[in-house]
């Protein structure tokens, strides 16, 4: 075979392997194109998300990310995923990181529970921190560590330089010796105080078990001790209701006895008829014969 049929044989191999790369691109494309629904998820941030990364539901691989649009604060995603999956309002879209360099997925949880979202909503997503975004924070807390450690080392060294520090220490210290020598020289007397007290709350037990049915027997009578008195509380409030309606007709001159308080004339009759009353049996007695005729047979 000559060189130039070589050429020709490889440059035809050549264009037979682009014309069929490039028809198996355009009819995935286009396959891609007719099976896939696109939703739209709005994160806080991406955190170095591309183009054409991959979308995961449930840990498999359903579909990538179409587009990316900043929108104010927030960051609009386009997700082309199967048409057969519907995202719910219980499902959650996050971002995630999936290997130690920080790449990052668009992680879906997908739930069958919950109302449906439509490709006219905009699902909220979530963005989670990977590892370099949390050494980024350790970073962070370890120097404010260092600062404060800084602030009180300072501090500390003020102290000692003033030599109130390890002053405060030896009173703290000699406070300390005190209180446990108080303690072992009261140790006798703490334990007796606390047996006392232990006698006496089983006594007062003892006693309130003891006498529990003479207990409850005298709340009982006590009970009805109140129960009397309250019927006794409405019997003299209708007594008293009774003397005041009394009270009231005598003032009014009704009745016998309102007339004998009231009628001046009748007072004024009935005291000249008892002392009349008066003067006759006065005269009997000092005139006997006058009115008795005693006779002898």
């Amino acid at each position: 075979m000559s060189r130039r049929t070589e050429i020709q044989v490889g440059i035809t191999v050549l264009l037979a392997i682009a014309i069929m790369v490039v028809g198996v691109t355009w009819l995935k494309e286009i396959s891609i194109r007719r099976s896939v629904r696109v939703w739209r998820v709005s994160f806080e941030q991406t955190g170095g998300l591309g183009q054409s990364d991959e979308v995961q539901v449930n840990g498999i691989r359903e579909g990538e990310v179409r587009a990316m649009h900043l929108m104010g604060d927030h960051v609009l995603v386009e997700l082309a995923l199967a048409s057969e999956i519907q995202l719910t309002r219980d499902s959650r879209v996050a971002i995630r990181n999936v290997g130690l360099m920080g790449e990052k997925v668009i992680a879906v949880d997908l739930r069958e529970s919950g109302a449906p979202w439509t490709e006219r909503d905009t699902i909220p997503g979530r963005y989670e921190k990977g590892v370099t975004e949390v050494v980024a924070s350790l970073g962070d807390a370890v120097g404010a560590i260092a600062e404060l450690a800084d602030e009180i080392r300072g501090v500390a060294n003020i102290l000692k330089k003033n030599g109130d520090f390890a002053q405060t220490m030896r009173n703290f210290r000699r406070t300390s010796d005190d209180l446990k020598l108080a303690v072992e020289e009261n140790r006798a007397m703490l334990r007796t105080t606390m047996e006392n007290f232990r006698a006496a709350s089983q006594t007062t037990r003892s006693l309130t078990s003891d006498r529990e049915a003479s207990l409850r027997k005298a709340l009982d009578q006590f009970a009805s001790a109140a129960e009397k008195l309250d019927r006794l509380s409405g019997r003299l409030d209708s007594l008293r209701v009774t003397l005041h309606s009394v009270t009231a007709k005598v003032d009014q001159g009704q009745g016998t006895l309102g007339k004998l308080v009231n009628d001046d004339k009748l007072y004024t009759d009935l005291s000249a008829a008892i002392q009349s009353l008066k003067a006759l049996i006065a005269d009997v007695k000092a005139n006997p014969k006058r009115y008795f005729k005693v006779g002898l047979f």
